[in-house]
């Protein structure tokens, strides 16, 4: 279970600069991440040939790549699917 989610300072600027209703969802993500982290609707998987690296879906334009440890996570990159791999 998930207890801690960290965001980088980087990550947050870049947050502030993407389009409103994309943080609205990416935020609703982070709170079902920390809920419930198999949701469907996130779409949340590992990303291949990795051990620590997943991603999540918030729009089906938008990701946000994370690395997990234990019970936390730091996320790492938030973007179109082509700006973030």
């Amino acid at each position: 279970m998930i207890k801690n989610i960290i965001v980088p300072t980087p990550l947050k600027k870049r947050l502030k600069k993407l389009p409103k209703e994309i943080r609205e969802k990416f935020y609703w993500c982070v709170n079902m991440l920390l809920k419930n982290e198999i949701h469907p609707s996130l779409r949340n998987k590992k990303i291949k040939g990795t051990q620590n690296y997943w991603e999540f879906s918030i729009t089906m334009n938008y990701r946000c790549v994370y690395r997990k440890e234990k019970d936390t996570i730091y996320l790492l990159a938030i973007g179109k699917h082509e700006d973030v791999f």
